[in-house]
């Protein structure tokens, strides 16, 4: 049923054991298993693929049938065998589009685990963006571009905008090939209806992508490597490894005519390929268009090689990663929001002095903790391009419903409340975001949003008069030492407005002293 291609293995296990990551798509699910090189990195030394298509179900009827979720299984039980020979070490499981649509997506999940021992984590699109950009930056310099990311897989499209190598946006879209092929079958009128249905991703697309031209775009996905090699050999392009626009304006002509088997007898391609090339290849197209990039790079990157890499990077290198992206995206914010960057700067800067002030001694939050203060200080203020009343809770409104790469749903629902309750009322039950909290989130909640509320009102008047804040903590006291410019007895009223929201936060009476 499976297929699989072995490198050579001179780098085996230099560190240790061996690594093995599973991405579990609409079209395939794919088994990795790697070593780390002289440089840290990881070097696949045996690729795996099973041909189980879990969107011909997930995409028509939305649940999985017994028999797919069985086929399915059978290739864990495949894999597993794999992973005990090679005696592989860590593992992650990346399941996408297909298993996200799924009603009963996470009872295979239960089997996979039950069955087999393999976790398997069904992420976000935006989480498959972000490791997809990973795999890519590994590969690509994108430093000094304006940058495209298209990742075409068979349930959903990534399109990812980077600017000077950062992600600024990233949206997921449902258009991916098997998903598409599925809704619109394989009839002669093919053609007509997947440009009526893109019809409505285009505003979105648009919206995403802007006027801005892209200089640079990037194409991943096993569709993307065949569109390369099929235009390499049918039209002579240089490369496999790129193709321009109008290159892949000659190749849709050329196997639009040809049929299912016509595609397999004459350009060589596996049937789980032939059927869904034509449709990869307009969906590239029309982004490609909408964006008026003109040629597309088709690197060796993928989501299988960015989890790899996340595994192998340590936990600060992964938080700096994602610190950057979403820094980007706050900066990006500027334009669309009409953000206060410098403001915004300054209370993020108050904001993280009280925070590791008082770690270990008010709160026990980690580093990933403070990059939702950090980021929370950074954006608080977009509400107010919609009303300036109640911009507290629009800020947390365009905060849930933007694509945050770097953050998991438990994470950016804390972020979510935390600019919600920058102002105005206290968390309680009867607010539904907070409401669904775990407990020990509604708690960070607390005590993030008093660190932003308490670094705002220090920051009154936007003039940046607080040069310093010392915190000094005993008896049951926050005792603040505020160092600055001009008497500060405005910063000085504000913080003390905030006495009991801060004694309901963290247990301690506030007191404030002015440096003289």
């Amino acid at each position: 049923m499976g297929n699989s291609t072995k490198t050579d293995d001179h780098s085996v296990a230099r560190d240790g054991a061996l690594i093995g990551a599973i991405d579990v798509g609409s079209n395939a699910m794919r088994l990795g298993i790697a070593a780390r090189g002289d440089d840290g990195l990881p070097e696949i030394i045996l690729r795996h693929r099973e041909a189980v298509r879990l969107g011909h179900d997930a995409f028509t009827t939305g649940t999985l049938s017994k028999a797919t979720m069985d086929e399915a299984v059978q290739a864990f039980v495949h894999f597993r065998r794999i992973l005990d020979q090679h005696h592989v070490g860590p593992l992650r499981g990346a399941a996408t589009s297909a298993m996200r649509d799924a009603s009963n997506g996470r009872e295979l999940v239960g089997r996979i685990a039950s069955e087999t021992g393999i976790r398997l984590d069904i992420i976000s699109g935006e989480e498959e963006a972000r490791l997809v950009h990973y795999s890519i930056a590994h590969r690509v310099d994108l430093s000094d571009h304006f940058t495209l990311l298209i990742d075409i897989g068979g349930g959903s499209v990534e399109v990812t905008l980077c600017d000077d190598g950062e992600i600024i946006a990233a949206q997921s879209f449902k258009i991916g090939t098997v998903r598409l092929l599925e809704m619109l079958g394989e009839g002669d009128d093919f053609n007509r209806l997947l440009e009526e249905y893109l019809e409505g991703a285009r505003k979105k697309l648009r919206e995403l992508i802007g006027w801005r031209k892209v200089d640079f775009c990037v194409g991943t996905g096993g569709n993307a490597g065949a569109i390369g090699e099929l235009a390499h050999r049918l039209l002579g392009t240089a490369s496999p490894d790129s193709i321009s626009f109008k290159q892949l304006g000659k190749l849709i002509r050329r196997i639009s005519p040809l049929n299912f088997e016509q595609r397999v007898r004459e350009l060589g391609l596996r049937p789980d390929r032939a059927d869904v090339i034509l449709p990869a290849t307009m969906v590239i197209y029309e982004i490609m268009g909408l964006a008026r990039a003109r040629r597309l790079h088709i690197p060796d990157a993928s989501l299988l090689d960015g989890i790899l890499l996340d595994m192998v990077d340590s936990e600060d290198k992964t938080l700096h990663s994602r610190r950057r992206n979403l820094l980007a995206w706050a900066r990006s914010l500027k334009k669309k929001y009409h953000v206060d960057q410098h403001y915004a700067k300054e209370v993020a800067r108050l904001a993280l002095s009280l925070f590791d002030q008082t770690r270990g001694r008010l709160h026990n939050m980690d580093n990933r903790d403070r990059l939702l203060l950090e980021i929370a200080a950074r954006v608080h203020e977009i509400g107010m391009y919609v009303r300036v009343g109640g911009h507290h809770r629009h800020a947390a409104y365009l905060i849930s419903a933007a694509p945050l790469l770097g953050l998991s749903a438990r994470e950016k629902a804390i972020l979510t409340q935390s600019v919600r309750y920058q102002r105005k009322a206290w968390p309680c039950r009867e607010h539904e975001g907070f409401a669904a909290l775990a407990p020990e989130d509604r708690q960070k909640v607390w005590q993030l949003s008093a660190l932003l509320r308490l670094a705002i009102a220090l920051n009154k008047d936007r003039r940046d008069r607080v040069r310093h804040v010392g915190v000094r903590i005993d008896d049951g006291l926050i005792a603040l030492q505020l160092d600055g410019k001009g008497d500060l007895l405005l910063e000085r009223w504000a913080a003390l407005q905030l006495a009991g929201y801060l004694e309901q936060a963290f247990g301690h009476r506030l007191h404030i002293d002015l440096q003289t």
